[in-house]
């Protein structure tokens, strides 16, 4: 209607608790709207409201000692039985694409030539374990220090340079995850090592007397 009264360069904007769903359903359906207000949706989060983290002792380092002693939680449910040790996580990639292959929970003293092959674990099913050939990825370690010996050692990027590492991060990810329904899941895994040491704590609790 505008461009029929000579208005082709209008600019039109909707706003109103629009999320990626909605969005989504109207540019489906041909909606000629260039601005897209994303406000209440984008910064509360309304179909899970909480999040329910607790903390689980992973580690401990008594008096004297220079080393963490690694230590784990049993549960009756699989997935409530933690990773022990002092960790860190890397971002697999596959080198050819630059897409996400898995995320990597290993032990923070754990090292990785990607010219080698790497045996990666499910982190509940454990039996489930994936091969990925030397020389096909890259590794990107996640966490960064923000804090050391009471210190702030992190600088927050900017605005803008937050909005470029967000766009970044988002050609990293594989069409079919991006899906809005049934989206294909980014893997989280467990490097060898934590794989063997949390075998073996198991093994071991499981002979203790009761």
């Amino acid at each position: 209607m505008l461009a029929a009264e000579g208005f082709e360069d209008a600019t039109i904007a909707a706003s109103s608790d629009l999320d990626e769903y909605l969005i989504n359903s109207m540019k489906q359906q041909g909606a000629k709207i260039n601005s897209w207000g994303v406000g209440t949706r984008l910064i509360t989060s309304s179909d899970n409201p909480s999040f329910g983290g607790v903390y689980k002792l992973a580690a401990i380092k008594n008096a004297g000692e220079t080393e963490f002693t690694p230590k784990i939680k049993l549960s009756e449910n699989t997935a409530k039985v933690t990773n022990p040790g002092n960790k860190t996580v890397f971002r697999i990639y596959d080198k050819e694409t630059g897409k996400i292959r898995a995320d990597l929970i290993c032990l923070a003293e754990e090292t990785f030539d990607p010219q080698q092959d790497m045996i990666i674990f499910d982190p509940i099913e454990t039996w489930k374990k994936t091969k990925i050939e030397g020389g096909s990825y890259t590794l990107r370690e996640l966490l960064v220090p923000v804090f050391k010996n009471g210190s702030c050692v992190y600088s927050s990027p900017s605005v803008m340079e937050l909005q470029e590492i967000c766009r970044r991060e988002k050609d990293t990810l594989w069409d079919e995850t991006k899906r809005l329904v049934n989206p294909h899941e980014v893997y989280v895994d467990l490097s060898d090592k934590l794989y063997d040491l949390k075998t073996y704590l198991l093994h071991e609790m499981s002979m203790k007397k009761i």
